[in-house]
């Protein structure tokens, strides 16, 4: 089967084939005096970096046909404005819309339309933003006129071209959106590569915005469905927003349903022209694939997209709290605890201190918080502790999760979770129990090394958060200098009561309020 295309304004003819070649590749020896805890199979990663920018990790393995491909954009919600959040998800949701070239019949008649539509767009939201109170009654006439004019252009339009394209060639394709990093995610066969490589080059080259508000509409659903209708969420959100003062991690990943509806074609495309440049992308291949053909792949296919600078980061630090924070969500049938302290950034030296201090308080049922709570008191169905709070490139906060058994509160469980904190300190973990967490992280790591989706995944996520792939095994010498005594230290330090946010998840019929009316502060 052969997949034509024009790209750029020039003629590329890809030959592949549906069939697949079963066979197997050479293997690699391991290499000499390496230092113990390091995989051999690291040796065999290639950084190349294009003159534009782009760096791309290579790692070939030969054992099955298969390569992971992974484009990681180091671009979030946290780099959204305020008042725009949720544009970075928006815009993962609109990179599978196509190109000029991967979704047009027409270009020429689909781009007049499509200009048409920004125009409107950028009135629509105008108006719902309350700036053009003028025209606010006839906000419903404009909405008809972006209806129309997306149906216009829907007709020199595929918009299912993109994906039932890469649907085609591939095992597997996807994306995510984290607060830190955006990913775009393909699993294919070795005699299909060159599919992944024209297929992203295009969409990061010249993503072509169309179905953009009936596309809105399934992100507002997603909104309803993951975030209003979950308790879990909701309390999630109001954790985020009575923590964080100042960042913007304060803002949900998926965005607040006023942002959304005031989203436009024009903010999106000012987004990716700021944040998609290709020395903010790191890309990563794993799998049965020659490095050298790779490489020139890379360079015809990648190598033209114009340089731009790279995107600002985020100044702004969130003050250490100085007194108590507290709320409480009602909605649901469960309760659930949730409490917060003060996080760690990626480089900063109590980070590997605070992470196997998390893995002393849970993990399994023989951790100090699980132990407690689930096995001796009854009074926990599950409990997480997340040093990093799902935050990966600035200071999150640490977080602990309690989800409450029936007949038991939220009260009780915070109290038991303050004692076990307080005795962290008087009862110090020992050398052994701390030997025990590294190594089940150790085996945890290396049971991730089998599958090439999930290496290309970490390779590109150190790249992109610290600037190092390596980090991604190295991190194990920095636990390995962690003492009993750091992890004491840390906790009398950490788990202040004027440092603590704390949210209770309650269920809704437990107050006499409208269900509308969710949140509540004791």
């Amino acid at each position: 089967m052969m997949l034509k295309l024009r790209s750029r304004g020039r003629s590329i003819r890809i030959s592949v084939f549906i069939g697949m070649f079963w066979c197997l590749g050479a293997s690699v020896s391991p290499a000499r005096g390496e230092p113990a805890g390091r995989p051999v199979l690291f040796d065999r990663v290639e950084k190349f970096r294009l003159d534009n920018g782009m760096r791309f990790l290579l790692l070939p393995r030969h054992d099955v046909p298969i390569v992971a491909g992974n484009i990681m954009v180091k671009v979030g919600n946290v780099d959204t404005p305020e008042g725009s959040t949720g544009l970075a998800h928006v815009f993962e949701h609109m990179a599978f819309k196509g190109t000029d070239v991967i979704g047009s019949t027409d270009f020429t008649a689909e781009s007049a339309l499509l200009d048409s539509l920004v125009e409107a767009g950028e009135r629509l939201s105008s108006i719902r933003k309350g700036r053009d109170t003028a025209a606010s009654e006839d906000s419903s006439k404009v909405e008809l006129e972006v209806a129309a004019l997306e149906e216009r252009a829907g007709r020199f339009s595929e918009p299912m071209a993109f994906p039932r394209t890469y649907d085609t060639y591939t095992f597997d394709f996807n994306a995510y959106t984290s607060t830190d990093v955006t990913a775009y995610t393909a699993l294919l066969g070795a005699n299909n590569l060159e599919v992944w490589m024209l297929m992203e080059s295009e969409r990061l080259q010249n993503p072509v915005f169309r179905e953009f508000y009936s596309e809105l509409e399934v992100v507002m659903e997603e909104r309803r469905a993951n975030t209003d209708d979950k308790p879990e969420a909701g309390a999630r959100e109001l954790l985020k927003s009575l923590f964080f003062t100042k960042h913007p991690y304060r803002f949900p990943t998926i965005g607040f349903m006023d942002d959304l509806r005031t989203l436009t074609p024009k903010m999106l495309r000012e987004f990716f022209d700021r944040y998609y440049a290709p020395g903010n992308m790191v890309g990563a291949l794993v799998g049965d694939f020659d490095p050298a053909e790779a490489r020139t792949w890379l360079t015809s296919y990648f190598g033209d997209i114009p340089s731009r600078p790279l995107p600002p980061g985020i100044d702004t630090v969130e003050p250490i709290p100085t007194s108590p924070r507290r709320g409480v969500y009602r909605q649901g049938k469960e309760r659930r605890l949730q409490m917060a302290f003060p996080g760690f950034g990626p480089t900063d030296p109590d980070r590997p201190v605070a992470e196997l201090l998390g893995g002393v308080l849970a993990g399994d049922r023989t951790r100090r918080l699980t132990r407690r709570l689930d096995l001796e008191e009854g009074v926990a169905r599950d409990v997480r502790v997340s040093p990093n709070g799902g935050f990966d490139r600035y200071p999150g906060y640490f977080l602990i999760t309690v989800d409450v058994m029936a007949g038991h509160t939220n009260e009780e469980a915070e109290e038991l979770v303050r004692e076990e904190l307080r005795r962290l300190v008087e009862e110090p973990v020992t050398a052994e129990k701390l030997d025990e967490i590294r190594s089940a992280w150790r085996k945890s790591f290396l049971f991730g090394l089998q599958k090439n989706a999930d290496l290309a995944d970490l390779l590109a996520f150190y790249e992109t958060i610290d600037g190092d792939w390596r980090l991604s095994y190295r991190r194990f010498d920095d636990y390995d200098r962690v003492t009993p005594a750091d992890v004491s230290r840390l906790a009398g330090e950490l788990f202040q009561p004027k440092n603590a946010t704390v949210v209770y998840l309650e269920p809704e019929e437990a107050s006499g309020e409208d269900s509308d009316n969710k949140e509540d502060r004791p």
